[in-house]
């Protein structure tokens, strides 16, 4: 072997050492530091399995990186190299927290179940204030008034590009953003928010035999951008006539306007403005589905899977009726309870996808593209689909992630023409619109559309 790499190397510049060594200690030279730096991630062995499903991994940085740049900070506070401790330090906030999803996809692509994610929420969390703290907390506190001022923003934000221009507020937030970095940027999804009376009315009774009731939970990102900017009705309306057609009352949860999952809580790192709002959150569940006796339907799925999370920071008692609830996302319920009872009036040609982060967590990926098979000729999954980087309001405040996440699947969509794109996560679907410039919308609409 030593006379074959000779002949084909003489000078040994492949892969020096590598194969052939004869030094008898090389075995223990050069290892490679994997200091311990935070026990959600320790056991990474920096396989790098993680990175072709981060949202980030062509902006900034992937999981394993992440991890990377976390034991290098450690190994420098270890050595004294404060100067340089302090610049990664700084630079490791944008790159390796802002710019994080926090979609958990990492986790699902692990060898060993690392989420990443859940060190950046932590890491969050380290970082917030006592004003920030107490500022989460109160907004959780009063979020019907919270959601009102939201609605009144949109109102007005709508109503100035109308008067002056569509450019208005996408130029006036970014001067804003200028001042206070983590003021969210317009863009051009935003619409007016929806009309609330339909939550106000008596349920729906079907014309057909009723199929029994449900208790729709219209999540807080339906009740501020549920609005469709193609002049159909808003995502709300949509879902009630399709339980209508289906043959199922609709009960509101009660106290809507004060709902939320929690999921804005959780994703920022504000664990007890998250407790508070999964506790509540649960409580009024328990009361409007009469003890978990009825279904709850809730129409956004990244919302749907953070209510099957929540249970660790539930109080044991709600932990008790938690256990007790069934709670669908709008795929489960379309799925199973909607399409066996209905008859198909048309069929679309041909549409495509984009199924959101929380179907791959939740393994419902396979009830979306049936929901879609039952209802169109032709259904197109793009082969790049992925995170799209959205991750709540991570677009808003940092749209250069969700332009990186998009581009490959959104190239991959524009080579062709769909009758339909379709989701089932209203920031996801904004920002597929986005990078694609189609207008992408709930699957909810597909089947109502297509339904008797």
């Amino acid at each position: 072997m030593k006379r074959i790499k000779s002949a084909a190397d003489p000078s040994c510049l492949l892969n020096p050492g590598v194969l052939i060594n004869d030094d008898k200690q090389v075995h223990i030279k050069n290892l490679k530091q994997l200091p311990s730096v935070e026990t959600e991630v320790d056991r990474c062995t920096e396989c790098g399995f993680c990175e072709p499903v981060c949202p980030s991994r062509n902006i900034t940085l992937t999981p394993r990186r992440r991890i990377v740049a976390r034991r290098a900070l450690a190994m420098m506070d270890t050595a004294g190299d404060h100067k340089n401790h302090k610049t990664l330090l700084q630079q490791y906030q944008y790159d390796g927290l802002e710019t994080c999803a926090v979609d958990g996809l990492c986790a699902a692509a692990c060898p060993i179940d690392i989420n990443t994610g859940d060190l950046v929420k932590r890491l969050r969390k380290e970082n917030h204030s006592f004003f920030a703290t107490k500022l989460a907390s109160m907004v959780a506190n009063k979020f019907a008034l919270t959601v009102w001022i939201l609605r009144l923003a949109l109102y007005l934000g709508v109503t100035a590009n109308r008067i002056t221009g569509e450019k208005t507020m996408g130029i006036f937030t970014q001067m804003v953003k200028k001042v206070i970095p983590s003021f969210p940027l317009w863009t051009k999804q935003i619409g007016a928010p929806p009309d609330l009376d339909i939550l106000k009315v008596e349920p729906i009774v079907p014309e057909s035999a009723s199929n029994g009731m449900i208790v729709y939970f219209p999540s807080c990102i339906s009740r501020l951008l549920g609005n469709s900017l193609t002049g159909k009705k808003n995502i709300m309306e949509t879902f009630q006539e399709v339980s209508a057609k289906a043959g199922f009352l609709v009960k509101v949860v009660e106290n809507i306007h004060s709902s939320c999952c929690g999921q804005i809580f959780s994703s920022k790192g504000f664990s007890d403005a998250y407790s508070f709002t999964a506790n509540k959150i649960v409580e009024q569940l328990w009361r409007s589905s009469q003890e978990g006796k009825l279904p709850v339907v809730i129409d956004v799925s990244s919302c749907a899977y953070t209510l099957h999370h929540f249970r660790p920071v539930l109080s044991l008692s709600n932990q008790s009726i938690f256990d007790q609830l069934r709670i669908l996302d709008s795929i489960d319920y379309l799925h199973d309870m909607v399409m066996p009872v209905c008859s198909v009036r048309q069929k679309k040609e041909n549409i495509v996808l984009h199924p959101v982060c929380s179907l791959k967590k939740m393994g419902t990926e396979n009830k979306f593209r049936n929901i879609a098979s039952h209802f169109a000729k032709q259904v197109t999954i793009p082969v790049q689909a992925g995170c799209c980087g959205m991750a709540g309001d991570r677009g808003f405040l940092f749209p250069e992630l969700t332009i990186s996440a998009t581009f490959f699947e959104a190239q991959e969509v524009k080579a062709a023409d769909y009758e339909g794109y379709y989701s089932s996560t209203k920031t996801c679907e904004m920002a597929m619109s986005e990078a694609v410039n189609k207008n992408y919308e709930s699957i909810l609409y597909l089947v109502n559309e297509c339904i008797v």
